[in-house]
């Protein structure tokens, strides 16, 4: 099995959905399989790797323990597929409050299709802003969680209570540890978010990691063409930073660290 990385927090507009689609572009870009899970009802990451979504969602694995198969759809982007969200998960909690397993579906659904030929060799989870079912099942699936926020008070503040959170699902999922904390949305010239860094460094029992994600138009241009960085504008410091990433993450991926010549892909959009 590959492994399954959660992209986790609580606080809303840190970004969890860009660091997901950058990052499965920067693992694409090496030739890894990629299956990145939207569980967030609003369906951002769906919305930016496919043009409509019908049929099958993730909705419908969690809730009717569909085979997970059923709801993955190939994407433009080479070795990246994806299992959309839409917004009948708001109820999600409300349709498996009395299922004993409704912690673990998503797990389950994952082990099934990554014992099939051909399993994925990196699974992304990009979960929604609060606790709920949907994130206790992610959590309950993944090998890692990484935590993007801001360095600011409301995200410093917030952190405690996802660490409870995973704490607990560490009882439920042994293998669940805390890869580290990335900081995105980051200017650096600010004198303030030097401060909240530098007391999230100290923050006991996570690890900061050293890549940031800046706060930059380049990557709100990607989003808005709908393309991960590392194709949107292959060379350079943006593109760099979520290679990086990905080196950190899967250091099986080293090759990521090299910057491919400009217009050069390891995967091809698809018209």
């Amino acid at each position: 099995m590959g492994k399954t990385l959660s992209i986790s927090n609580n606080k809303g507009g840190v970004g969890k959905t860009h660091t997901v689609f950058h990052l499965a572009g920067a693992l694409a870009e090496s030739g890894r399989r990629v299956l990145a899970v939207d569980l967030d009802p609003q369906g951002s990451l769906s919305g930016l790797f496919l043009e409509q979504i019908s049929g099958p969602t993730l909705y419908d694995v969690l809730s009717e323990q569909l085979p997970l198969v059923r709801a993955i759809r190939k994407t433009p982007f080479g070795p990246i597929d994806v299992v959309p969200a839409d917004q009948r998960l708001e109820s999600l909690g409300a349709a498996l409050q009395n299922e004993p397993d409704q912690q673990i579906r998503l797990d389950t659904a994952l082990r099934e299709r990554q014992a099939e030929p051909a399993p994925y060799d990196v699974v992304l989870l990009d979960c929604p802003p609060n606790i709920g079912v949907a994130t206790r099942n992610a959590l309950a699936a993944a090998d890692g969680v990484l935590v993007p926020l801001e360095a600011d008070k409301f995200s410093v503040d917030g952190l405690q209570r996802l660490l409870e959170l995973i704490g607990k699902m560490q009882r439920v999922n042994a293998r669940l540890v805390v890869e580290g904390v990335l900081i995105s949305l980051y200017n650096g010239r600010r004198t303030i978010e030097q401060a909240y860094e530098e007391a999230l460094r100290k923050y006991p029992g996570i690890h900061v990691l050293d890549v940031k994600i800046r706060d930059s138009a380049k990557y709100r241009e990607a989003i808005t063409a709908r393309q991960p960085i590392t194709h949107y504008k292959p060379v350079g410091e943006h593109a760099g930073a979520f290679r990086e990433l990905a080196r950190i993450l899967f250091p099986a991926a080293a090759a990521l660290a090299a910057e491919p010549k400009a217009g050069v892909h390891a995967y091809a959009k698809h018209d």
